[in-house]
């Protein structure tokens, strides 16, 4: 059940996301997440998907990929900073061209995923954050790496997305106690003492 399914252990948070590109955004999904599989057989299974996911993005037919991993790798923040940097990089390994990612990388909100010659805005969710966290899943089990192509921004608003726009998404966000975290990348920072928020 790979590639454009109609239901997904995602969908919780496309039916409930603050944010109107999740809702709207043509996603190509990974195989489910298999508790029996190490998390280097759901990427072995995966690459071949994003790979495709990306030819879709060129003709213009998707505008991401989601990766669903098993729960136990984000079963609490720092699991799923890890398991997030093993993932990106042995993905990034295989990338052509190659290249590395490093933890800071994923904490940057400015850095984009570069995967075979292309920048994804990715992003991790996991049932470690709380109904008041940005990323919170809505009950969707699993950790999922979410890759959208730059194009499915750009090809909605090719001058960049309009301030208003923001301003409302922001507002939705803080009305369902959760404000949007502009600062977090593709996963929290640590903060001495803080934890992740």
């Amino acid at each position: 059940m790979s590639g454009r399914s109609l239901r997904t252990a995602f969908q919780p948070v496309i039916d409930q996301t603050h944010c109107p590109f999740a809702r709207v955004t043509h996603w190509v999904y990974s195989d489910p997440a298999d508790e029996g599989l190490t998390l280097g057989g759901h990427l072995e299974r995966a690459l071949p998907l994003l790979r495709g996911a990306l030819r879709e993005v060129a003709e213009d037919d998707a505008d991401g990929f989601v990766l669903e991993l098993p729960g136990r790798l984000g079963a609490d923040v720092t699991l799923l900073r890890e398991s997030s940097l093993t993932a990106l990089s042995w993905l990034a390994e295989r990338s052509d061209p190659p290249c590395e990612v490093r933890m800071a990388d994923l904490e940057d909100p400015a850095w984009w995923f570069p995967f075979d010659g292309e920048r994804l805005f990715t992003v991790a969710f996991g049932e470690c954050f709380a109904a008041a966290h940005t990323r919170y899943s809505f009950g969707a089990k699993g950790l999922f790496l979410v890759f959208q192509h730059e194009s499915a921004f750009s090809r909605r608003y090719p001058e960049g997305i309009p301030a208003a726009l923001r301003d409302r998404i922001r507002t939705a966000f803080e009305a369902a106690g959760r404000p949007y975290r502009y600062d977090m990348g593709v996963v929290p920072a640590l903060r001495t003492g803080k934890g992740d928020e």
